[in-house]
């Protein structure tokens, strides 16, 4: 990497030695100083840093990153970012709803960023190279991964999304659900969207006395999850399995899907908790040379 250097916040130091210092100051703002400045000038700088949690510290600092970068006389910057947050609220349901996900990648790419890195982002909607807003995102999808790693825990299962939104994350062989969702709630200050209908597209003859794999996207609160599982319970199926790329488990979340019978959930590591099983790094390593990066396997223990 002659010509590239790779920046390593510090809440990436699971992946690869930080390069980048964070601290916080009394009144909570966010104090960011890059290591090796001297070495940027004239290069490609890949900035590897996660979103979430605290969506919105975390980009502030992602901003001070590239901030630093650019005034150090950076060439380019490509970002990759794990997990991007706001990418949900990509469509305005209600009149006057500013579209975040929009906005965020407005703030990226006048903020420097060329291209982004990213896995499974919730607006892409596919795998591949998406130009989104005048910027080039390379989203990689972790559906095969996920469902390799159970397949050799488990080996004769039906993969079923339950959400035709990220039904591409099974693949062509996999089954779906059609979700839709009612208006907005409100619950101390927090606004969500219930599952209004959760309704199969498959005939029940396809899960009886099988091994039901669940995987999407994301579990963030685990209601779409929950109610798929009770769902395919319901039609007869043997077991449960709940797999995602991204495991937020907002509000006890993994403690309500094991409550309600589900066997086992898998997720990967864009977001660090007790069920990220499947790696990122060797999807990393391809971006950059891999003595940049930590030799370890694929798959967490």
């Amino acid at each position: 990497m002659k010509n590239e250097i790779l920046l390593v916040s510090p809440n990436c130091s699971d992946i690869a030695p930080p390069s980048v210092i964070t601290k916080r100051f009394p009144d909570g703002e966010s104090y960011c100083r890059l290591e090796g400045v001297e070495n940027i000038a004239y290069k490609k700088v890949y900035v590897l840093h996660r979103l979430f949690p605290n969506p919105d510290e975390n980009l502030i600092t992602l901003l001070q990153i590239m901030y630093g970068a650019k005034k150090a006389g950076a060439e380019s910057i490509e970002l990759i970012l794990p997990y991007v947050p706001y990418a949900r609220a990509d469509k305005e349901w209600l009149s006057g709803e500013v579209v975040s996900a929009k906005l965020l990648v407005k703030l990226l790419r006048e903020n420097g960023a060329t291209k982004v890195y990213t896995w499974d982002c919730h607006f892409l909607k596919r795998p591949g190279i998406i130009e989104y807003e005048n910027l080039t995102f390379v989203n990689k999808c972790m559906g095969e991964e996920l469902i390799s790693y159970i397949r050799k825990i488990y080996k004769e299962i039906v993969v079923v999304s339950p959400d035709s939104g990220a039904k591409y994350i099974v693949g062509q062989s996999g089954l779906f659900m059609m979700k839709e969702r009612g208006d907005y709630e409100q619950e101390e200050q927090k606004t969500y969207r219930k599952i209004k209908n959760l309704e199969p597209q498959f005939d029940k003859l396809m899960i009886e006395d099988k091994i039901v794999v669940l995987v999407d996207d994301m579990i963030a609160g685990g209601g779409t999850m929950i109610r798929a599982a009770e769902k395919c319970l319901e039609l007869g199926a043997k077991d449960v399995i709940c797999a995602a790329t991204h495991g937020m488990f907002l509000n006890d979340a993994l403690l309500k899907m094991l409550g309600v019978g589900i066997k086992k959930i898998i997720t990967t590591d864009t977001i660090i908790n007790p069920t990220s099983k499947v790696s990122i790094k060797k999807d990393i390593s391809a971006i950059l040379e891999p003595e940049q990066f930590q030799k370890e396997p694929e798959q967490l223990v």
